[in-house]
């Protein structure tokens, strides 16, 4: 026969712990979209308009005051595009949806390839994320144009089947402030896809 001996005061103290653990967990995702809702807030982004794409498969929301315009390039590469900016002209950038007949990440390291051949590139990072549920890339870099003038880029490349959707977010390195990776990624993250 085996005796366990139990030490009451360690097993209170584990199971507080546990406890205060699986609390810390709770509130870390109410305090996420808290956060979100801060950033958009501080930005002076009270609002958002939806928008969609392929007949409503494919919604997603900017904000409301931003400009945008959707543009028609006549392919059967790229069957969405919609160009935004925003009203104070600090950001701007596109959405696209793309039929893909390859591996997303061999696109994105083509691209790449490509970007780098015809553009100054510093600081190029290349990052697998988390978008609903969804496994995406994310891609950050600083674009340098022909007078010398700096571009911070923010880019996701979220797949859904035989499809990918871009979201691509551009600021003169001079207009950018540390909370808009965060407002990037809550625009991101209004994507639904059906």
């Amino acid at each position: 026969m085996r005796l366990i001996i139990v030490n009451k005061k360690r097993l209170g103290v584990t199971i507080i712990i546990v406890g205060l653990m699986i609390t810390m967990f709770g509130i870390q995702s109410i305090f996420k979209d808290s956060i979100k809702l801060t950033s958009l807030m501080q930005s002076n982004i009270h609002s958002l308009k939806e928008y969609s794409a392929l007949n409503g498969k494919v919604t997603y929301k900017l904000p409301y005051d931003w400009i945008s315009e959707k543009r028609d390039f006549g392919g059967e590469e790229i069957i969405y595009h919609n160009d935004f900016q925003a009203k104070d002209f600090k950001v701007y950038g596109f959405v696209e949806v793309w039929n893909l007949n390859q591996d997303l990440k061999t696109f994105i390291e083509r691209s790449k390839d490509i970007s780098f051949k015809q553009n100054i590139i510093e600081g190029y990072k290349l990052s697998n994320v988390k978008i609903n549920d969804k496994d995406a890339y994310y891609i950050e870099y600083t674009l340098i144009n022909s007078q010398n003038i700096k571009y911070k880029a923010f880019e996701y490349f979220i797949p859904d089947s035989n499809k990918f959707i871009r979201f691509s977010f551009f600021t003169r390195e001079d207009n950018f402030k540390e909370n808009m990776p965060t407002i990037f990624k809550a625009i991101v993250e209004t994507l639904k896809i059906s």
